[in-house]
């Protein structure tokens, strides 16, 4: 049940990082910034904010940091790829796949810079 709680929690928060961030390019494409800038943008931020929730649960964790960012990289792909399915009507690209696998990536590199810089 504790996980259940604490998992819940980071899912809360990157749910709501993440709308931030939509809301700020959305933004930033209103006022007529160029959409590959926005584009940009929006991946630094989704991989700055894997990187970071990752990097603190690996500093919380005892052992094995990559199976951390791992676990918890998958856990964040899989809400942004539901959320993807339903905003976009079902379509699933190559394109995405390489996309997400790149988030897990910097989600076990965060893990385990977290994990090694644990005191």
């Amino acid at each position: 049940m504790k996980y259940l709680k604490d998992y819940g929690m980071l899912c809360l928060k990157f749910f709501i990082f993440f709308m931030i961030g939509s809301l700020i390019t959305s933004v930033l494409y209103y006022f007529l910034v160029s959409q590959k800038v926005v584009y940009g943008i929006s991946v630094l931020y989704l991989g700055l904010v894997f990187f970071l929730f990752c990097y603190k649960a690996g500093k919380k964790a005892n052992s094995k940091g990559f199976l951390v960012g791992l676990k918890i990289g998958a856990l964040f792909v899989l809400m942004l790829f539901l959320m993807s399915l339903i905003v976009n009507g079902f379509r699933f690209k190559l394109f995405q796949f390489a996309f997400y696998l790149i988030m897990i990536g910097i989600s076990v590199i965060g893990a385990t810079i977290g994990i090694n810089k644990k005191k």
